[in-house]
């Protein structure tokens, strides 16, 4: 294994706190400019402030896709930054899918099936807020008792937390693509309260 000298190690460290030091000295940080709304719900105080906790994070991952799905012209639905990704519609028919199949294990159900047609920009939405309303029930009857019980992720044993985490992790992954096609697109995505 190669060592950097000692000496080497430390003027790298300097210069990377000096560039840090210099970065916040060009740039005023406040409160006010991390963009945080004053409106950012506090589920500690909730009675199962841990399922709170992750429903407040889906919801607001929701809301965002909800309104990049929104701001989408319909002609632009087919969009592709390359041949080897998908389209902003499927994009949204794949987070909507996902969404059922994790909402329904944490349910303890099939999940219902998708309709027939998912092609126009109506069609996709009306799957997309269906699915998130889908979840939304899972959640209302969630407690924080229910976290650590059994959940199956594809074939694999798991818990109920799993399952909730990995559905804000997959709509912030994807609400990610989305902004980028957008911007793309020249069209600016909403915010939120983070």
């Amino acid at each position: 294994m190669q060592k950097f000298p000692e000496n080497l190690f430390c003027a790298f460290r300097a210069a990377a706190l000096c560039l840090v030091f210099l970065s916040l000295g060009s740039v005023s940080v406040s409160s006010a400019s991390a963009q945080i709304s004053p409106n950012l719900p506090n589920p500690s105080t909730a009675p199962n402030p841990l399922t709170k906790t992750l429903s407040v994070f889906s919801e607001n991952m929701q809301d965002k896709i909800i309104d990049a799905a929104n701001s989408m012209p319909e002609s632009k639905y087919s969009y592709r930054p390359t041949k080897d990704v998908r389209s902003f519609g499927e994009i949204l028919i794949h987070v909507a899918d996902i969404s059922y199949y994790l909402c329904s294990n944490i349910k303890g159900e099939a999940a219902p099936a998708p309709p027939a047609s998912r092609s126009s920009k109506a069609e996709i939405t009306a799957y997309l807020k269906a699915s998130f309303d889908y979840c939304d029930a899972a959640y209302a009857g969630m407690t924080d008792a229910h976290l650590n019980d059994p959940a199956n992720f594809w074939g694999h044993a798991t818990n109920k937390m799993f399952m909730v985490t990995q559905l804000g992790n997959h709509d912030a992954l994807h609400y990610g693509n989305l902004v980028t096609y957008l911007r793309l697109n020249d069209l600016v995505p909403s915010g939120g309260w983070f």
